[in-house]
């Protein structure tokens, strides 16, 4: 998949301002989306998870809704982070919004038409396979250790101020997609 594609799903990438870090943020998602043999005719079937009955929510649905929450609130809440001096960089924000479920496009596999976990997919969740994406596209440690700490791996882990962010959005909009659905398995 070629950048503008990735921009034509994903509008929040016009968000990040650092032309490097878009350029890397990209290159990531297109690395992950390669691995995991999604392209630009299959990656709209590439769902949030498989581990809730019906959940009918894809993954890229779930990915816009982060980014977008993620910049919702940051223009509500700039102010008390700089009000309390605390560093808070708006292009890792979005960035790791963008990215910090990258790790599901090798969690999951298109297989006969149907969509299966892929292999290997217990040893090496999103978050770990996601942040080794990153990590081979040349991206900031910071991005990186926001993908590897934003699910329930990062519970007892140093956070930043931008992890954090990106963790609890990403929480609550998951908790939405599946209220009411009924657990299949897994975590």
């Amino acid at each position: 998949m070629t950048h503008e594609d990735m921009i034509a799903l994903f509008p929040a990438f016009h968000e990040i301002t650092d032309v490097q870090l878009r350029s890397q943020a990209l290159a990531a998602m297109a690395l992950a989306a390669e691995k995991g043999g999604w392209t630009k005719e299959t990656i709209a079937l590439c769902p949030v998870t498989l581990n809730w009955e019906n959940c009918k929510t894809s993954w890229i649905e779930h990915v816009n809704a982060v980014a977008r929450l993620c910049l919702l609130a940051y223009g509500e809440t700039a102010e008390y982070y700089q009000r309390n001096g605390v560093a808070f960089d708006r292009n890792v924000l979005v960035a790791g919004a963008l990215l910090h479920d990258i790790g599901k496009l090798t969690e999951f596999q298109l297989r006969d038409g149907a969509v299966t976990h892929g292999g290997g997919f217990e040893l090496m969740r999103p978050p770990l396979s996601g942040a080794l994406l990153a990590s081979q596209a040349g991206l900031p440690d910071k991005i990186v250790h926001l993908i590897a700490t934003h699910s329930f791996e990062g519970e007892n882990s140093y956070q930043t101020a931008e992890s954090r962010f990106v963790r609890t959005i990403d929480m609550f909009v998951f908790t939405c997609s599946v209220e009411g659905l009924k657990k299949t398995g897994g975590r």
